[in-house]
């Protein structure tokens, strides 16, 4: 028998979660999100929160029962989301969202997930050795200009912005610039990478011995630590 999953993800188009909204109205949100709901202002962000929350719900209810607006956020000094059901059940979740994608995540213990897709060109460099640790910044500037050296920027910042969101703290570039991710063996492993076919990331920062159920057609290409800069 296969073990039980204890970390989900998610990966889906945005209008595809849209389509499997309960109706047009947002009876299904808390208070707390109803309100934060008013204050976004851009359209492609109140529709990335919306799919995003109901995406959360239904990825509960298929894997631990009830109906998915049963699964309801529960908000707290901590700034980590959960997911808390009627009868008491809690999971952590988290999500990130690019574009017209996104991406979402449960586990049984704090958990972090992050999309990062290609965007306009950047300066590569400039921004990992402002942001990586030594290390990961050289690695960027190791990597052929390109599309290679692209995809290895947003692996590690990726793997960044998942580590912050797990702990709860977010990508601080005084904090990131001190921690590095390095490879690390499947026994080790606290974080991963899936490389997507348009160049673009996702990373999920969890611990070690955590059981993945991957919600994408590919198997992670790559499993890392975290470790204390040099």
């Amino acid at each position: 028998m296969a073990e039980a999953a204890d970390c989900r993800i998610a990966l889906a188009a945005l209008a595809a979660v849209e389509a499997r909204l309960p109706g047009p109205g947002t009876a299904w949100l808390t208070a707390a999100e109803d309100l934060r709901l008013q204050g976004i202002v851009a359209a492609l962000r109140r529709r990335q929160y919306l799919a995003g929350h109901w995406l959360l719900r239904t990825m509960a209810s298929e894997a631990h029962g009830g109906d998915a607006a049963d699964w309801r956020f529960e908000a707290d000094e901590d700034p980590r989301p959960r997911l808390r059901h009627a009868d008491g059940r809690l999971l952590w979740a988290s999500l990130s969202h690019s574009g017209e994608h996104l991406a979402a995540a449960i586990a049984a213990a704090p958990v972090g997930l992050d999309l990062e897709r290609p965007r306009k060109p950047r300066d590569y460099v400039a921004i990992a050795r402002f942001l990586f640790s030594p290390e990961e910044a050289d690695a960027v500037v190791a990597t052929a200009d390109g599309v290679a050296r692209e995809r290895v920027f947003h692996r590690y910042w990726a793997l960044k912005e998942a580590r912050g969101k797990r702990g709860g703290e977010g990508l601080q570039p005084s904090q990131a610039r001190r921690v590095t991710a390095r490879a690390a063996a499947a026994g080790t492993a606290e974080a991963w990478h899936w490389e997507l076919p348009d160049g673009g990331c996702l990373a999920l920062a969890a611990w070690p011995g955590a059981v993945i159920e991957p919600g994408i057609d590919a198997a992670p290409t790559g499993a890392w630590r975290y470790a204390d800069a040099d």
